[in-house]
C-alpha cells in the first residue's frame, strides 16, 4: 500500500495548527479536462470566420492526401520485399482511413440529422 505524503508549513507544525487538507478528486479533474479538450474544436470553429475554418480544413485534407500517398508507397515497398499480408493490411488501413477523413464532414452532417 502506497502511503501519501503531506507537506506542512514549519511554523504551523510547531504551533500545532496543522489541519489535514482535503485531497483533489481526480475523477472530476479528468472529466472536466476531457470535456474542455473536446470542446476546443467547437469553440475554435465558432471563433474563426468561415474562410479561416475552410482554409484549416483544406490544409488538413491536403496533409491527409500526402500521408495516404506515403502509406501506399510504403505498402508497395513492403510488398516488393515479400511481405504481402502486411502490405495488404497497410493498403486496407490507408484506404479506409482516407475515406473516413475525406467524408468526415458528410458523416458529421448525417449523424446530426439523426
Amino acid at each position: 500500500m502506497k502511503k501519501k505524503v503531506e507537506v506542512v508549513q514549519w511554523g504551523e507544525f510547531f504551533q500545532d495548527q496543522v489541519t489535514s487538507k482535503r485531497g483533489v478528486n481526480r475523477t472530476s479533474v479528468i472529466v472536466s479536462g476531457a470535456f474542455y479538450l473536446t470542446t476546443i474544436p467547437t469553440r475554435m470553429a465558432f471563433a474563426a470566420q468561415d474562410d479561416t475554418w475552410r482554409s484549416i480544413w483544406e490544409t488538413v485534407l491536403h496533409i491527409s492526401d500526402w500521408l495516404c500517398v506515403g502509406v501506399i508507397s510504403f505498402a508497395g515497398a513492403v510488398w516488393m520485399f515479400g511481405n504481402r499480408s502486411k502490405a495488404l493490411e497497410l493498403l486496407i488501413g490507408a484506404s479506409s482511413g482516407y475515406l473516413v477523413i475525406r467524408h468526415a464532414m458528410d458523416i458529421k452532417n448525417w449523424l446530426a440529422s439523426l
